[in-house]
């Protein structure tokens, strides 16, 4: 199963006090078709918020390294999934802030893994999502590929980080349910990149420069030894 992003537009900003500021919007609407000719039904995300939803955090550009906030709120309503995240005053938090009242940052963004789904002829219908976390973003994307070019070299060195910050992570041993909830969604995000990297490439009759390729999951093995 892939990880998948679903994008939104940001919804409403709450006035920004000394204390706090909330964010409120829409994490991903019910009823419509996506570009990958996904729609997500009403009730796929109740399972989810009752198990998980107080793991859920609202990061930047779907970063677990960037965490901006927490759920104040999470519920479904009639057009889709409905979110009130508190955002501290770090500096990352601020700068985000800011930018979504410049209008530079308008949409979010849910990383969901299919649990249930069913083909519907011309769409699949996901009825079933886990739902790992919501992201505002500067550019949403409905996966992973569309984001970073993982077939070439501009990127490779942001996945090797990655990968490092998890081995990391995984080392410190004593990982509490939190941490445990996002290490694993950042497993299932680099699998899916993994997955994409590894698609085989559309014959081309012209001569092309080759690109350097890279084993993700040798890199892994090697760094968690």
């Amino acid at each position: 199963m892939n990880f998948l992003y679903k994008a939104a537009p940001l919804g409403e900003l709450s006035d920004y006090d000394e204390k706090n500021s909330l964010v409120k919007g829409y994490g991903s609407y019910f009823g419509n078709k996506d570009a990958d000719n996904d729609v997500i039904a009403k009730g796929a995300y109740q399972k989810t918020i009752k198990e998980n939803g107080e793991r859920v955090k609202y990061l930047y550009q779907h970063n677990m390294m960037q965490p901006i906030g927490k759920m104040k709120e999470l519920y479904e309503d009639d057009r889709g999934l409905v979110f009130v995240a508190e955002v501290p005053r770090t500096s990352l938090g601020k700068d985000v802030i800011e930018l979504m009242k410049a209008g530079v940052i308008t949409e979010n963004s849910v990383g969901i893994l299919p649990i249930q789904k069913e083909d519907k002829g011309d769409y699949r219908e996901l009825k079933e999502v886990k739902l790992f976390e919501i992201s505002a973003v500067t550019l949403a994307a409905n996966d992973m590929a569309k984001i970073m070019d993982v077939k070439g070299t501009q990127m490779i060195s942001d996945i090797y980080k990655r990968y490092d910050n998890l081995c990391k992570l995984i080392r410190k041993g004593n990982i509490s349910d939190e941490m445990g909830f996002a290490i694993e969604s950042e497993i299932y995000k680099l699998k899916s990149l993994f997955i994409d990297a590894t698609q085989p490439i559309e014959e081309i009759t012209e001569p092309v420069e080759q690109k350097q390729e890279f084993d993700v999951y040798k890199y892994l093995l090697n760094n968690l030894k």
